[in-house]
């Protein structure tokens, strides 16, 4: 990992008026990340994202976002070539279809289902909904924001996310496992445009990031009522309680109140007044009074900031004067739970303002390369931030995971090699391949994992058991070879419940 402090020709501001323009450093799809292109709120109701994560403009955008990694296909919901993907599976279905689907847009040609996989069992496809499923391969759905406002994933989560799978040593019962990605646009509206699709053609979907994208297509028609297997790391508890498809895999931002504490104190942050700034969505809620409670309890004074992070054009002037407001309201920690690009603008303003206290708060979105590149470039390297997130920082990458990605990788890589762990544990403790035998054998599963912390759900629908400490690193740069500074570096061992 190279180390090398951060150019003076580097330190150019992420908020400047040439927004729209060239930023120094920065790759396409990160200036495009900090556009304000106006979107407003999605078509049909529902706001524009407040939060990512690993937290939501409207309609499908014109053409389409291919997966270009083996064994990967990806699509937007218009524009752009059909595919289909063909096979018989094995066993039989009933219930949902094994044998056929489209895809529209994305990358055209066939999925043949012609080697023969084992049958019975675990590997049965028989007595249920085998959607997805061919005698060769299993297609999994994953939607996650690729472009859009915000901050959004780059595009080594999209060349990445099927590397994992590659490996034959990682086949389930005979198939290789196929990802489907989707780019939702960090809106809930598109995100429900990609979630349908998947619904009818994938065996299971995977929200990997974004509050209000994993909320919309969870609780959506084509997922909530077909009893399609949906999983993402621990977000909101918004309306996913008591869902029998859902699962959370990792601990929901309300789960991480006392651990964002902890690892507060032990990481010597300010206890004399804290802010509590949240999205202004029902998304949102429990975190938010989840963390007062905590702080309450512990007798430290706070102030409740709810913001307006929709990405609309006037998301730089609200969060610019927000960044006012923390920089002249004495706080010397900030909890921070809303949109990546809301918290970029305003920790810009706060930084011109002299703020000089530590942002914290709960993972799974600010602990993203993106976020900790575009924040060292938006304050000239003068920030403290400290959050929690799911998996360890790339500063504690496995051989096999390196020998697998080569010299170039980084945390969304890092990531996706934990999610990709979770998910053929998952697939290989299921009764059967049907959606039925799936859901109904989540409840009793306890995952060791590798990368991210054990999941147990004794019982329940939300298994998420610790949380790593991870700590923003401006003189720092990932192997991944654009030598943009900055990282986060893990602390200490993993924080459990």
């Amino acid at each position: 990992m190279s180390r090398r402090r951060r150019p003076a020709h580097l330190l150019c501001a992420l908020l400047a008026l040439s927004l729209l323009g060239t930023a120094c450093g920065l790759k396409p799809e990160q200036r495009d990340a900090l556009k304000q292109s106006g979107a407003g709120v999605a078509a049909g109701g529902g706001a524009a994202a407040n939060n990512g994560g690993l937290g939501a403009p409207a309609g499908t955008s014109g053409g389409s976002t291919t997966g270009t990694a083996l064994g990967t296909t990806g699509s937007a919901t218009s524009g752009g070539t059909t595919g289909t993907f063909t096979g018989t599976s094995g066993g039989g279905t009933t219930g949902g279809s094994a044998t056929s689907g489209t895809s529209t847009g994305g990358t055209s040609g066939t999925t043949t289902g012609t080697a023969a996989a084992p049958s019975g069992g675990k590997c049965s496809t028989a007595g249920g909904d085998a959607t997805g499923i061919t005698k060769s391969t299993i297609n999994i759905g994953i939607h996650a924001p690729q472009t859009g406002t915000g901050a959004p994933l780059p595009p080594s989560f999209k060349d990445g996310v099927a590397t994992y799978w590659n490996d034959p040593a990682h086949m389930i019962c005979g198939r290789k496992v196929v990802v489907d990605f989707q780019d939702d646009k960090y809106t809930p509206s598109t995100a429900r445009d990609v979630c349908g699709p998947m619904s009818r053609r994938d065996f299971l979907v995977v929200g990997a990031a974004g509050t209000d994208q994993i909320q919309s297509c969870a609780t959506m028609p084509d997922i909530a009522g077909k009893g399609v297997p949906y999983l993402s790391a621990g977000v909101t508890t918004n309306g996913l309680v008591g869902l029998n498809h859902y699962f959370a895999t990792t601990l929901t931002y309300a789960d991480q109140s006392s651990l964002v504490l902890r690892n507060a104190k032990a990481q010597g942050m300010g206890m004399k007044k804290w802010a509590v700034l949240t999205s202004r969505t029902d998304n949102f809620k429990d975190a938010r009074n989840s963390m007062e409670a905590v702080l309450k309890q512990a007798g430290i004074a706070y102030d409740d900031i709810q913001v307006d992070a929709t990405s609309d054009s006037g998301q730089q002037s609200r969060a610019t004067q927000t960044g006012v407001q923390i920089a002249s309201g004495g706080y010397d920690t900030v909890y921070v739970d809303t949109a990546p690009g809301y918290f970029l603008f305003m920790a810009q303003s706060a930084s011109k303002q002299g703020f000089m206290g530590t942002y914290t708060g709960p993972g799974v979105t600010m602990t993203e390369v993106t976020v900790a590149q575009l924040t060292c470039g938006s304050t000239g390297g003068l920030i403290k931030a400290n959050f929690l997130a799911p998996y360890p920082g790339i500063d504690r990458v496995t051989d096999d995971f390196k020998k697998a990605y080569g010299t170039k990788y980084d945390d969304i890589k890092w990531s996706l090699w934990g999610l990709s762990q979770a998910l053929e544990q998952i697939l290989n403790s299921s009764s059967s391949l049907t959606r039925q035998g799936l859901i109904a054998s989540m409840p009793r599963m306890s995952l060791p994992n590798g990368v991210y912390p054990p999941t147990k759900f004794n019982g329940g629908h939300f298994g998420g058991t610790g949380a790593y400490s991870q700590k923003l690193n401006c003189s720092e740069t990932e192997p991944d070879g654009n030598n943009q500074p900055g990282q986060w570096d893990t602390i200490g061992p993993v924080l459990y419940k």
